[in-house]
């Protein structure tokens, strides 16, 4: 479709917000790529020299983004948790996007909420401040009182009109993902039609709050056996997909959280085996734990915000995870190797896994000295740096686990910056797993179960090797011991009998029921008395095997 004909056809909203669009990307030194589009004979093209300083093509990127508004930063903000599906980059860049957006006037942000339920505000909420506590670029969050039974709330709305602005960014995206594809070779190999299909999938179920609040739930439910960790309470009487309201939670970021150095450790090595046991054990997790989503509740709880967006592993990428984090600490590149190639896509023919080795052994390197850092999630981010230069494509599960783990080992160090995730993790992992596959595992019970495997183990090379040895020497023999076989004759003969005896009797049954048919013979009683001697026969003999069986038997 060329760009007249899509101007023809679209709505005057979308057709202003594509002007828009190309005229910030002229603005800021793409007319090149626009001409090569063929956006250059839109309607509503003005060529016009680039008024910004040039700047890499990334950062310009990520001004252009925060220049078309908020939807735009929204979907900047889903990129930049998908290395897999973007330049490394860019990534990078669109990390550091700020909204910097005025909340919406109150009247705006009451009539989402009454329309939403169908009543009045004041039949709803006993007190609703005007101002929000906290804004983001699709919703705000208010703090109120139910009018039934006072609870302290916070009701987060989705802001009016984002849903369609979305769509039709979105819209927009994918004819210009699908103009790049055609007429720019060099970024197929980026996928921008998938790129921007999978985009609209999580932006669609980061919009209906109703799936916020099953996110919740799940993770309460998650951690009901450790009420030290948890997600605030969604009501579920008012949960709607454009207003969520839930318990009101009061709380300290971890950046500015004042405790004790013991207070502070403890949080950090909770807030670590948490991660550990949403991905490894459970295999559902909050997929953007950073600081603005984490909070200290009573000096000794951690509450998770923001559920908008989860993962959830099925159990074989789960297993592969753990043994990432155990190769990676363990320093195994032949385990690490056979493992991100279970998490990657078909791998290519030709791959060189020798040299696959080789590069995820430097990654191991840096992963335990400390000049690397320690933090398992940008050494998974690297992983799958590695995995690209040869060939394999990562799935994008693994992507946002390494992006979650990186956010959550961040915002811990805040906490504790003594924190060594690397001395920690491959512990917890290696608990976690044993703990998946063998259910109810106790502590006390796990070297006790690991010392009678590693002696079955230990003994299965030195039995192997002498049945190896017999076989070679024509030495292997196989018993077979059959038990009372000598009944087996008689035990034939007793069936073969019944089943003769059954099939004389149904043939007397049938043989008598065609001479009564005919009415040949002497007659008895005005019947034929042979149909009644073969009818008197059968029957004798069908009682006579029926009480041989119910003897036997």
């Amino acid at each position: 479709m060329n760009v007249s004909t899509l101007i023809r056809y679209t709505p005057l909203a979308s057709a202003n917000r594509l002007r828009i669009i190309v005229s910030v990307l002229a603005r800021h030194g793409f007319e090149e790529l626009l001409d090569r589009l063929g956006l250059r004979r839109a309607p509503f093209w003005r060529k016009r020299r680039p008024r910004t300083v040039p700047l890499p093509v990334w950062k310009r990127l990520k001004l252009i983004t925060e220049e078309l508004g908020p939807t735009a930063v929204k979907i900047g903000q889903i990129l930049s948790m998908r290395p897999d599906m973007i330049p490394t980059e860019l990534c990078d860049e669109l990390k550091t996007l700020q909204e910097n957006l005025p909340p919406a006037s109150f009247p705006m942000i009451r009539a989402a909420v009454e329309e939403a339920f169908g009543r009045p505000l004041a039949n709803l909420f006993r007190d609703f401040e005007h101002l929000p506590v906290a804004t983001a670029s699709v919703s705000q969050v208010h703090r109120a009182r139910r009018a039934d039974d006072g609870a302290l709330v916070a009701v987060k709305v989705r802001l009016p009109g984002v849903a369609d602005t979305l769509r039709a960014d979105l819209d927009i995206l994918e004819f210009l993902a699908e103009l790049l594809e055609e007429r720019a070779p060099a970024v197929r190999p980026f996928r921008p039609v998938e790129v921007v299909r999978e985009l609209r999938k999580n932006v669609r179920r980061e919009l209906d709050f109703t799936n916020e609040a099953v996110n919740m739930l799940a993770f309460n439910e998650l951690f009901r056996d450790n009420p030290r960790v948890f997600a605030p309470r969604p009501h579920t009487d008012m949960v709607r997909p454009d207003v969520l309201v839930m318990d009101f939670v009061e709380g300290e970021r971890l950046d500015v959280f004042l405790g004790t150095p013991e207070e502070r450790r403890e949080l950090a090595e909770l807030g670590l085996e948490a991660a550990v046991r949403q991905i490894m054990l459970e295999g559902f997790f909050h997929g953007d734990p950073h600081l603005g989503n984490l909070r200290v509740v009573g000096r000794a709880r951690l509450c998770y915000l923001d559920f908008g967006m989860c993962g959830r592993l099925a159990p074989a990428l789960r297993s592969a995870l753990g043994d990432c984090v155990i190769a990676l600490a363990g320093n195994d590149p032949a385990r690490l190797a056979r493992v991100v190639e279970e998490m990657s896509y078909a791998a290519p023919p030709d791959l060189d896994v020798l040299s696959l080795e080789s590069d995820l052994m430097f990654v191991m390197q840096k992963f335990r000295t400390p000049c690397g850092g320690g933090l398992l999630g940008s050494h998974m981010l690297e992983v799958t740096n590695v995995c690209r230069e040869h060939g394999l494509s990562p799935r994008p599960d693994f992507v946002l686990v390494a992006r979650a783990m990186l956010a959550t080992e961040a915002a811990l160090k805040c906490l504790w910056p003594q924190l060594d995730p690397a001395a920690n993790l491959s512990g917890l992992a290696k608990a976690q797993t044993l703990r998946r596959l063998i259910p109810g595992l106790s502590d006390r019970s796990l070297w006790t179960e690991l010392e009678e495997a590693g002696r079955i183990l230990a003994a299965f090379p030195r039995r192997a090797d002498a049945v190896l040895r017999k076989l070679g020497a024509g030495q292997l023999s196989v018993e077979l011991k059959q038990h009372d076989f000598g009944r087996m004759p008689a035990t034939f003969r007793q069936i073969g009998n019944r089943l003769g005896g059954a099939l004389v009797t149904a043939a007397l049954a049938v043989s008598s029921a065609l001479v009564f048919d005919s009415g040949l013979g002497p007659q008895v009683w005005g019947m034929p008395a042979f149909g009644l001697a073969g009818f008197a026969l059968s029957g004798l003999l069908g009682v006579f095997i029926t009480f041989k069986m119910f003897r036997d038997t």
